[in-house]
């Protein structure tokens, strides 16, 4: 025979009571499931705003007049798009007082399913003498400057078993992959401006850009950097008042309002998982008051052959904590499974960028979701093993005659 330890004698009760044991876990469970998912979310989006603002790059981006929703989407979410004006802009640009840095990127949309890709992709060409955008973050993997022939590909990118992609029939050598940044940039590919100019001639012809379009002079967006001592939207009406019939996006106004959006999502976020906290504590904290007044004979019997007041709580304590851990573990498990896999969606269906935090990280998030949700249990039965443990047997027994 065992010894009729307190984990073996709390096990056996929930064992012979599974009905009773399973409803607790599913409390439990969906608490866990709220946090460690809310907080997985959370986290996420904070580290989706964050790779957001790093990209950006620039104070102000000019696009042809219309095109400024079609600018967000390539940012955001990396919807392929083309759209032209004339590059020797950048010229008149950079002579407006306040402007720092100026520089233009060419956009080209790649087919779909005739080209490397199942969907389209944007190819961007930056130019190397001027660029202050892409270049910054694409040095910490390349060290040299991207060369003809070569691409540089977002995470989202599928590219050829040997390291290559094609666009309207040209193969580019694929000379580094962009870690996810959660933005448009992981559906986006990087050319130098020789390259998107020779691909965008074959695009041409082909019909797929308009031929009054120049392509050797065009450009999509010029990307404006502001002198630190002016202020942006001065430069901006400056840019109006010089340049006519552009549109212009402040590219921090992008991550402002997304800033806004955030803030609403994350505090309903905690808003929720608090709510659904306390109410399993109360919850909790009911069942077993319950289950306890029901158990009052089982527990005199227990008593009666030698189990103490305090053995009698910490059994009450033990199944608490035994149901706490597995509905934890259930909870979080769930939460993973949908979070993880699907995060990429969830971010997309929320319209934010979402990126999901690294494996330090998500266990420590993991870690402190078990801890919280494993001693919501044991504090909701707190007062029913006081009660329990001064119950007096004689009455409990009288009681049941």
């Amino acid at each position: 025979m065992k010894p009729l330890t307190t984990f073996r004698i709390a096990q056996s009760n929930l064992s012979g009571k599974p009905g009773r044991a399973a409803a607790l876990i599913i409390v439990v469970a969906i608490m866990a499931f709220a946090l460690f998912g809310g907080a997985i979310l959370s986290q996420s989006l904070n580290n989706g705003m964050e790779s957001l603002k790093a990209r950006l790059g620039a104070d102000i981006a000019i696009v042809p007049y219309g095109s400024e929703a079609d600018y967000e989407d390539i940012i955001l979410s990396g919807t392929p798009v083309s759209f032209y004006f004339d590059r020797g802009l950048v010229n008149h640009v950079a002579a407006i007082s306040g402007v720092y840095q100026a520089t233009a990127q060419f956009y080209l949309a790649s087919l779909a399913l005739t080209d490397c890709c199942t969907t389209e992709t944007q190819i961007v060409g930056i130019n190397y003498a001027t660029d202050f955008v892409v270049t910054p973050w694409i040095s910490e993997l390349l060290h040299r400057q991207i060369g003809d022939g070569e691409v540089i590909v977002g995470s989202d990118v599928l590219i050829d078993t040997n390291s290559t992609v094609t666009f309207f029939g040209t193969t580019l050598d694929v000379a580094a992959r962009l870690s996810r940044t959660a933005t448009g940039m992981d559906n986006t590919v990087f050319v130098n401006m020789e390259t998107a100019v020779q691909i965008g001639h074959i695009a041409q012809a082909g019909g797929f850009i308009p031929n009054h379009i120049d392509i050797e002079n065009a450009a999509s967006v010029i990307l404006v950097n502001v002198d630190p001592d002016f202020d942006v939207s001065i430069v901006m009406n400056r840019i109006r008042a010089n340049i006519p019939d552009v549109g212009l996006i402040e590219s921090h106004g992008i991550y402002y309002a997304l800033t806004s959006a955030l803030s609403f999502i994350t505090g309903l976020i905690v808003v929720v998982m608090v709510v659904l906290g306390f109410l399993a504590l109360l919850v909790l904290a009911v069942l077993f008051s319950l289950i306890a007044s029901s158990r009052k004979k089982e527990f005199a019997v227990l008593r009666i052959v030698g189990a103490t007041r305090g053995k009698l709580a910490a059994v009450v304590l033990m199944e608490a904590v035994i149901l706490s851990a597995v509905g934890s573990a259930i909870g979080c498990l769930v939460a993973a499974i949908v979070v993880f896999p699907f995060g990429r969606i969830i971010g997309i269906q929320m319209g934010m960028p979402l990126l999901l935090p690294g494996i330090f990280a998500s266990l420590l998030i993991l870690i402190l979701a078990i801890v919280i949700s494993a001693v919501v249990g044991p504090l909701a039965s707190a007062y029913s093993a006081y009660k329990i443990s001064r119950a007096e047997t004689y009455a409990v027994m009288r009681d049941g005659e």
